[in-house]
Order: C-alpha cells, then structure tokens, then sequence
C-alpha cells in the first residue's frame, strides 16, 4: 500500500490531504487569514507559514513520517514542462523559488522538498500548471513575432477527468482525443491526445468568464491601454479580476447571474449566459478542427460545470462533435496523488527536470 501526502496551495489556503492508494483518508482546507498573509512581501516569504501550519496539521491527525511513501505537490510556473510527473529536486525547487510569476503553486515543491529532505522520502510535481509540452511550433504562431501564444491552462484537472473518463468507459485514454473545457473563474479548453495537450484556446484568447475578459479586439484595447484613463495594472485587472461578468453585471457569482436571469427576468443576465455557452462552443469547436474532427468525447468539468443549464446551452452547439460528458467540480488532489501513484507502481515514469 502507499501513503501519499498532498499539498495543494492557493492563494489564502493551503489543501492537505494524505492518501492510502486510492482512498483518501484525510483531508484539510488550511485556511491563512487575509491580515496574516499581508505581512509579508513577497509570496515566498510565506513559506514558513504554510509549512508550520502542514505539520501542525499533520501532528493533529497522528501522521507518521515512517509510513509516508512519497509526497504529490502542485507544480507551478518554472518554464516549459512536459505533462505528468517531475521529480522535485534542489534544481526544481530553486526554479519554484525563482519563479517570474508570484503564484501560490510555487510554494508547494519548495515545501515539499524540504520535507522530503527532512523525511528521506520523493516528492514530485504533477501536471503543472506551466505543464503543457508544447514547444515553438505551428500552435504556438500568434501573428506578432515577439507575442507566441502563451501555453498556461488547468493542466491538472484537465487531465484528470480524461483519465477519469476513459477509466469509466473502458476506452485507452493514451489512444485516444478529448477536448476538455475546464469552466471557472477562468474558462480554458483544451484538445487531449493519447495523454497529452496538442492545442489550446486560454483564457486570454477565448471566451470571457467569470471575471475575465478572454479575447478583445486588440487595436481597442492598445487604444485603451493609451487612452490615459487606466494605469498598467488597471489595465491588468480589467482583464483578469474585473472583467468578464463582473464587468457587467458587477458579480463572478454564477449561482447569482442565474438566479438574476431566470428568476428575476433580468434580460441583460439572460443574454450574458447565452453568450457566453456561444463563445465556449466556439472554443470546443475550434480545437475540433486541429484533429480533422477525430474526437472520442468533449469534457465540462470546474466549478460551473454544476450549472445544468450552462452546460445544456453549450451542449446544444457541439454534440453533433462528439458525445459530451459532464464531470464537474475540481479534482485537484485526487489528480495529484493518482498520478504520483501511477509512477510509484511504475505505470509512468517521472521526468527529470532541467533549466533552461
């Protein structure tokens, strides 16, 4: 049997769980509050932190070192990775340490090696978020030279329900293609083939969201970027945080934009819905055309794939791609320690990691 630690930090939250093969035996939200957290500038000075608050945890519950046979980590954004495993060693956890981009998934190889330094036991990323395996290539041509087509998505989760699905339909998810629409705060889709991602359309390029603006005309928005009415970080925010639904409806609450425009006949909701099914089955049907239309299945899965009726309006434009699956929610940790278990049973092997 293997135990498996996970660690999973957010933004003002870190997730533990610890895994019995593939049973979860316990699992924890930590919670850092807000005031805490402002303390401190930079977000690797919050290591410290995170960590005491895992191993106060892990003595609450009568964890023993002893018993642990590897740590899963979320991996962050340290350059280009291939899909599935790394091994965290001193080189990788200094590039999650180095990272441009102060994301809280940084922080976990860096915990995570120190522990396994501390326990004599592997750590390993999975699925990271810059972990995509594309290349420059003819998917990542943009039109403007010094501009390549950024390849950032829900790797993790994506994954997960490709492997979750084909478990369920007895199908080889390593023979076969799946485009894979992650529908959150941020809405990503995803072309999957034979296990790993051949294209995509992020949520910088593709539909709005929640709270995202996705695509915009490009001249209107430089004019806008020089009109003098924004700084660069406003500029920033509107497209990340205060775009999308939240520009104009004033709310990232899908449960409230529904109620809005179901219960209460708020038209100007009702269209925002219908639109924005439009623009992700334009999204899906896209990727369609990368693979001459060769799809086994189209996937919804995140947090707004608990919405029947988003995932009916978006349903309606593609099935006659492929048969369509719903599997909402996150399945964040159960990805990571799934995947771990695939390289400790020697299903997969782990990558090394190198700089660039």
């Amino acid at each position: 049997m293997q135990t498996i630690l996970v660690l999973n930090p957010g933004s003002t939250s870190t997730k533990v769980a610890l895994f019995q093969d593939k049973n979860k035996r316990y699992e924890c939200n930590l919670q850092h509050a807000s005031a805490v957290l402002k303390q401190f500038p930079q977000i690797n000075d919050q290591i410290e932190l995170r960590k005491a608050a895992v191993l106060a945890y892990l003595q609450e519950i009568g964890f023993d070192a002893k018993a642990l046979t590897a740590i899963a980590a979320r991996g962050g954004v340290i350059g280009q990775l291939e899909s599935g495993a790394y091994r965290i060693d001193a080189a990788l956890a200094q590039a999650s340490r180095l990272s441009p981009a102060p994301h809280a998934s940084n922080l976990a190889p860096i915990i995570a090696y120190e522990l396994s330094e501390q326990w004599q036991r592997p750590a390993y990323i999975y699925d990271p978020v810059c972990g995509c395996g594309i290349p420059e290539s003819l998917y990542t041509i943009s039109g403007i030279k010094e501009l390549p087509r950024p390849f950032l998505t829900h790797v993790l989760n994506s994954r997960a329900v490709c492997f979750e699905y084909a478990a369920r339909e007895g199908i080889d998810v390593l023979r076969s293609s799946f485009i894979v629409t992650h529908l959150g705060g941020g809405i990503t889709s995803n072309l999957i083939r034979n296990g790993k991602i051949l294209d995509l359309v992020g949520d910088d390029e593709g539909t709005f969201s929640p709270e995202r603006s996705g695509g915009v005309p490009c001249r209107a928005l430089v004019k806008l970027c020089y009109s003098g009415r924004y700084t660069e970080r406003e500029m920033q925010t509107l497209l990340k945080g205060k775009g999308g639904l939240v520009a104009y409806l004033g709310s990232n609450d899908f449960i409230e934009v529904e109620k809005r425009a179901y219960d209460q006949q708020d038209a100007e909701a009702l269209l925002l819905i219908q639109a924005l099914a439009l623009q992700i089955a334009k999204d899906i049907g896209s990727l369609a055309t990368v693979v001459n239309g060769e799809v086994d299945a189209i996937l919804l899965t995140g947090g707004l794939a608990h919405s029947a009726r988003l995932c009916g309006l978006i349903t309606q434009r593609i099935r006659f791609l492929a048969p369509v699956a719903v599997l909402a929610g996150s399945r964040e940790m159960e990805a990571l320690a799934f995947g771990v278990l695939r390289v400790l049973n020697g299903e997969e092997a782990a990558h090394t990691f190198q700089e660039a």
